[in-house]
């Protein structure tokens, strides 16, 4: 977008090369709009999933709640399962000659009434008329001009992976019980993701190799899937949650994505928000005065960002609640609760 604009980019990355997680994403559908937006939507429908449905069943796969979203989001064909990978070479097949710096970071910036000084870890010096920082939820370029913000610890050891999609998995699927929650989402139409949560007393870890043992007595395809798991060749994390900012960024830096507002994916709003934080930035270079762009861009988001967080929030505390109300709340409130929490993330922002 900002090249479409006319603007010079160069792109900094401090991998050797594109290291992207051989995991999925689940994206709502404001992201999808934020990918209409930048004219890539049709083109990441066409190479991932459509999510029209949220299914929640029990262990015996009988159903909870069935949400349609297409009635939530009032649209159509309203989400989106995605490869990491393919969204990430659509996200870069869309952009043309743009400089590209490997294996290098941002070792010290300095912000400038015009300008911003940056010195990088290969030793070299450059100024630039703005600095986006996009690195994630432990972002270098928010330590550089916020200091060392502390991440909260949400909860220990989740697992994803993808598999062969099941036949019968065409939905956001998910499989909940007193041990935890197994989610299966199709990111293509051979290919599903999987994002496993084992309930835990405080932050207890368990060995790999037993993690998955509770969930084998689920109902098919969970035990089908577990047959053919490999531990190793399964991504894990604990999940960590960034305090809100007073600003994102400082003058003419300009913080977004996890590195801004990162926050377990309750919500799954990781992607969806950041896709929209690029949109409505690049909207906003329009105006000729960056000096304070930072704070510009924060007075735009900061209501769509602080819903999402206390929603984000409400939800990290009815996860952890015990399976017998979960389910009884889910069954007598579900729907409305889920439509209460994305209402305001239906209106396409003012970009």
């Amino acid at each position: 977008m900002l090249q479409n604009q006319g603007y010079e980019v160069k792109l900094i990355e401090k991998q050797p090369k594109w290291q992207i997680s051989g995991t999925g994403l689940y994206l709502p559908s404001n992201g999808v709009v934020a990918l209409d937006k930048i004219g890539l939507g049709t083109i990441a429908r066409e190479q991932g999933f459509i999510i029209d449905y949220r299914n929640i069943k029990n262990a015996k796969a009988e159903a909870i709640l069935d949400l349609d979203l297409e009635k939530i989001w009032d649209r159509e064909k309203p989400c989106l399962g995605i490869k990491r990978k393919t969204l990430h070479d659509i996200l870069i097949d869309g952009i043309n000659n743009i400089d590209i710096t490997f294996n290098t970071t941002i070792e010290s910036l300095k912000t400038n009434p015009q300008s911003v000084e940056i010195e990088f870890s290969s030793g070299s010096k450059e100024e630039y008329d703005l600095v986006i920082g996009a690195d994630g939820l432990y972002s270098k370029t928010r330590n550089l001009v916020l200091g060392d913000i502390p991440l909260r610890k949400v909860t220990t050891q989740v697992c994803r992976f993808m598999i062969k999609k099941p036949k019968d998995i065409n939905s956001w699927t998910l499989f909940i019980s007193s041990v935890g929650q197994f989610l299966i989402i199709p990111t293509d139409k051979d290919s599903a993701y999987c994002y496993v949560n084992r309930k835990t007393k405080g932050f207890k870890t368990y060995d790999r190799k037993q993690y998955m043992e509770p969930f084998k007595k689920f109902a098919s395809p969970v035990p089908e899937i577990l047959n053919n798991w490999d531990p190793d060749d399964a991504y894990w994390n604990d999940l960590e949650e960034l305090a809100q900012l007073p600003i994102m960024g400082s003058d003419r830096v300009v913080l977004i994505g996890d590195a801004a507002h990162g926050m377990p994916p309750f919500m799954a709003q990781g992607g969806a928000l950041a896709l929209e934080d690029a949109v409505v930035l690049s909207g906003l270079l329009k105006n000729e005065d960056w000096s304070n762009m930072a704070s510009t861009f924060s007075k735009n988001r900061i209501n769509r960002i602080d819903w999402t967080r206390a929603r984000n929030q409400k939800r990290e505390k009815l996860s952890k609640l015990p399976y017998w109300i979960a389910k009884l709340g889910l069954k007598k409130v579900g729907e409305k609760n889920w439509t209460e929490d994305y209402r305001p993330l239906t209106e396409i922002p003012n970009w």
